[in-house]
């Protein structure tokens, strides 16, 4: 159904708004993404920006519960994930307001904005 779907956005040169948990499925599907958190857009950007160069703290967890197909990295995959689901609760709350909001989002190029605390520093990546 979803290369069905692809075919016939490029054959009727159609844009779809695609909503989706699964973020392999949102890889393969779309150009241009917007995360929500807490029904606030915490990052937007192209394909490229979301999934190489991750910036909201929410967006890199997201990313690191993709599971993956190599049964030899799983180990590594798993200890990842742990560490970055303890950033995620050790500093989301310098990423909201005090009512648990998204803060603004600021331009870090011409395709990707992202929620990023007061000062626009970027947090240390670990994805």
């Amino acid at each position: 159904v979803l290369n069905f779907m692809k075919l016939i956005q490029k054959d009727l040169g159609i844009a779809f708004l695609f909503i989706s948990h699964d973020l392999g499925v949102v890889r393969h599907m779309t150009d241009n993404i917007a995360v929500m958190h807490n029904g606030r857009i915490v990052e937007k950007g192209t394909r490229r920006d979301i999934f190489d160069e991750p910036q909201h703290i929410y967006t890199k967890r997201l990313l690191s519960a993709i599971p993956s197909i190599d049964v030899t990295r799983r180990a590594e995959n798993r200890k990842n994930r742990l560490k970055v689901e303890q950033d995620f609760e050790d500093k989301k709350a310098n990423f909201y307001d005090k009512d648990g909001h998204a803060l603004p989002l600021k331009k870090l190029s011409e395709s990707h904005w992202a929620a990023l605390p007061k000062g626009g520093e970027n947090v240390e990546s670990n994805y």
